[in-house]
């Protein structure tokens, strides 16, 4: 038996309906792709970073103790000590913000406070807190990834640097902890009465860097108050 003749306007019905179809189902496809992507993370606007610092009542609960006493200024610029630590791989490690380690074309301001107890150079209990944002989240993340590679060339290692003829603190560091987002690794400074038990963390929020130091009077097990701050520094970040 012959096919019936397509008319022209059964033509242009059956086009319109194949097209309908052909759209739907591209819009179900680019609606599942949306679904699977994450949203951007929201940049931290460097107006904002100063509020992202613990008060000296949070960092003594963290800490444990009382009493902890903040520079009156907080640091806004990168320090340099590669004249003390040449192995860059550590240096970032044994200090935080360190100009060497962040690359100046990337990062763009700094917001920095140490405290301690007591309020001098033979502290028990000391924490540095510090906040970077860079230009975006991307770059951060670069940052991070570089530092995690850099500072697992930096475990279980010896640190010993005189200064003036003077022998500063001996420092050993132990394992590298790393998640996605977050680097953490213990370290025992000084010798004698003089040991304390260290923390160091850096971890990446959005297009925001946490560079963290916590130390207590020696301990029994490694602490975690650097991650502990760390914490808390990102549970202020805007959502």
């Amino acid at each position: 038996m012959p096919l019936p003749a397509l008319t022209p306007e059964s033509f242009v019905r059956k086009s319109a309906i194949a097209a309908l179809v052909v759209g739907l189902l591209l819009a179900g496809c680019a609606g599942k792709a949306t679904e699977g992507r994450s949203a951007a993370p929201k940049l931290v606007a460097d107006s904002a970073l100063a509020g992202l610092l613990l008060s000296a009542d949070e960092v003594n609960a963290i800490m444990g103790t009382s009493g902890m006493t903040p520079r009156s200024q907080v640091v806004t610029s990168m320090g340099d000590n590669r004249n003390l630590l040449p192995n860059l791989n550590c240096l970032g490690v044994w200090q935080v913000t360190q100009a060497p380690i962040y690359d100046p074309s990337h990062w763009k301001t700094l917001r920095q406070q140490l405290l301690r107890v007591p309020d001098v150079d033979q502290w028990d209990y000391l924490a540095v807190q510090s906040v970077v944002s860079y230009r975006t989240a991307d770059g951060a993340r670069m940052f991070f990834d570089d530092s995690a590679d850099r500072w697992s060339k930096c475990t279980n290692h010896h640190v010993n640097i005189s200064l003036n003829g003077g022998a500063l603190p001996k420092w050993f560091s132990g394992e590298l902890t790393k998640t996605d987002t977050r680097l953490a690794m213990p370290y025992t400074r000084g010798e004698g009465d003089q040991i304390r038990s260290c923390q160091r963390v850096l971890a990446v929020a959005a297009n925001v860097i946490i560079d963290v130091q916590a130390c207590k009077p020696q301990q029994p097990t490694p602490i975690t108050s650097a991650v502990d701050i760390a914490e808390a520094i990102e549970s202020k970040m805007p959502g």
